[in-house]
């Protein structure tokens, strides 16, 4: 796996505890813009979708940020419910504990690793999340 894509996955395994507030306050942008999306310009009026509940379904169905959101989410929650609880306890220090007080020695400790079993394990966890959201 290369470099880019290893800091990618850590940095979305890092945020998972806010994906659930992410997605909200998506969902939320797209029911209520700020600025009505006016998808008729140049148009004709009667050219477009009439039913603005059909039209908020459709543009929430379609929205690439909501939906590679939704996919971090399930790619996470799938790699980290196959963990032993040491490897969880070891995600849970390392990505989610702030502020973040512990060396790779202090989390070995902690988790039950050694500190060479940490990069190991934390290596496999990068690699399947990796490989659920098609980058690996």
């Amino acid at each position: 796996m290369d470099r880019a894509t290893k800091i990618y996955v850590e940095k979305q395994l890092e945020d998972y505890p806010k994906l659930d507030q992410y997605i909200t306050e998506r969902r939320l942008e797209l029911k209520y813009p700020s600025k009505p999306i006016d998808d008729n310009v140049g148009a004709p009026k009667g050219s477009g979708i009439s039913n603005p509940t059909e039209r908020m379904i459709i543009t929430i169905d379609s929205d690439k940020r909501l939906n590679q959101l939704e996919k971090t989410k399930e790619a996470i929650e799938k790699v980290l419910n196959n963990l032993d609880e040491n490897a969880t306890n070891l995600v849970e220090l390392k990505y989610w504990k702030k502020p973040q007080t512990l060396t790779w020695a202090g989390i070995a400790a902690k988790a039950n690793y050694s500190r060479r079993q940490c990069f190991n394990v934390r290596d496999a966890i990068i690699k399947s999340i990796a490989e659920e959201l098609g980058l690996g």
